[in-house]
């Protein structure tokens, strides 16, 4: 029975000593910043952030090593600005400053909007003292979280037009941020754990989760392109569904937010740019349309024709009001058939690939207008 134990203690001691040993290998080459799960805080304009040095973010709880004196260009946005589904150093912002060889700091964190943008660049962003200031705006989700913060933030109230009492119900992400449970310690602690779980095999586990609970995750296959992904037309259309009262006020708040940034950055003698970043359904629409499975999808179709009204009224806005911007729509959807810009799955970010186009059309489009 002793020697038992004995083997038994000997075996587990061996265990734990090989996962430090794997832990200490995976920091040396992964960058703890793309895997390690960064703390959520409450916050009153912003609703949550990060926590300053959480999850290897900086001091001020943003995805980069450290917070610089000044950067050439600050980008701010919500996940697809901060870099979802592809490293730090592959996000836009990351790999705009590579192209242009500008320090761009990125100021963005998932589930943020154009009210954020707003106070963001009011309140850090200039702190930088910035030559541009470039905004990542999302189609998908950027007019209902704008309705989502304005009905919900105290500070924003003199703009509710609706007579409405609203609740905000944070997406599934940011649910679980204060939650101290063994797998969220792990997940803040080890990037053995996370590579592992935020792997290929994880997301396709995160997708059959969906797919159980009823959610419709209609999936293109076209081998002849090398195309083989999934659409979440049920979540997307939350955000841009025109017929409902809420993203109809969403889409008015998100103009007036602009609005404000523009001037506030003519008033500060600052660059501003308006990047619009469309929905993966947008950019495969040509694809979606020709194939016999997801041509008569009523709820892609449905949600391809609000975001084009939605893209159209706010170009028109943009000119009338004098706003800069560009619509990455065009470079994105010309990629789509000659190489790989989405993962795979359901989701809905670009990878790498997608990131470095609309980076290098941020850049083509700042040459052609000789800022420097």
């Amino acid at each position: 029975m002793n020697k038992y134990l004995k083997n038994v203690l000997v075996l587990f001691v061996s265990v734990i000593l090989a996962l430090l040993v794997t832990e200490g290998l995976a920091r040396l080459f992964f960058d703890p910043i793309d895997f390690l799960k960064p703390k959520i805080v409450n916050d009153e304009v912003l609703r949550y952030k990060i926590e300053p040095n959480s999850g290897a973010h900086d001091s001020w709880g943003y995805r980069n090593k450290k917070v610089p004196q000044t950067a050439k260009i600050v980008a701010i946005g919500d996940s697809h600005t901060y870099g979802i589904s592809a490293t730090a150093s592959n996000s836009w912002p990351a790999a705009l400053q590579r192209i242009s060889s500008k320090d761009t700091y990125n100021l963005s964190l998932g589930g943020y909007g154009p009210a954020e943008y707003f106070y963001l660049m009011e309140d850090k962003a200039l702190e930088l003292d910035p030559e541009m200031i470039i905004v990542g705006f999302y189609l998908g989700n950027d007019l209902k979280d704008s309705f989502n913060a304005v009905y919900s933030v105290p500070i924003w109230e003199d703009l509710r037009n609706l007579d409405i009492s609203y609740s905000f119900d944070e997406d599934e992400n940011n649910k679980e941020a204060n939650s101290e449970s063994f797998t969220d310690w792990v997940s803040a602690n080890s990037v053995l754990y996370r590579i592992i779980s935020s792997s290929f095999i994880g997301d396709n586990l995160r997708q059959q989760r969906r797919i159980s609970k009823g959610e419709d995750i209609p999936i293109l296959d076209l081998p002849e392109q090398g195309i083989n992904t999934g659409f979440t037309p049920d979540r997307r259309l939350e955000g841009l569904d025109l017929s409902t009262p809420e993203v109809r006020e969403g889409l008015n708040l998100t103009l007036e937010f602009f609005n404000r940034m523009n001037q506030l950055a003519r008033e500060k003698q600052v660059g501003f740019l308006v990047v619009i970043i469309p929905t993966k359904e947008g950019v495969f629409s040509e694809f979606i349309s020709k194939s016999d499975e997801l041509s008569e999808s009523y709820k892609l179709d449905k949600l391809i024709q609000n975001e084009e009204v939605v893209s159209k009224l706010v170009q028109r806005y943009f000119v009338d009001h004098e706003i800069p911007y560009i619509d990455v729509l065009g470079p994105l959807k010309n990629a789509a058939g000659s190489e790989q810009i989405y993962p795979n799955n359901f989701g809905g970010h670009s990878n790498k690939n997608g990131y470095r186009i609309i980076a290098e059309s941020i850049n083509k489009h700042l040459e052609s207008k000789d800022i420097h």
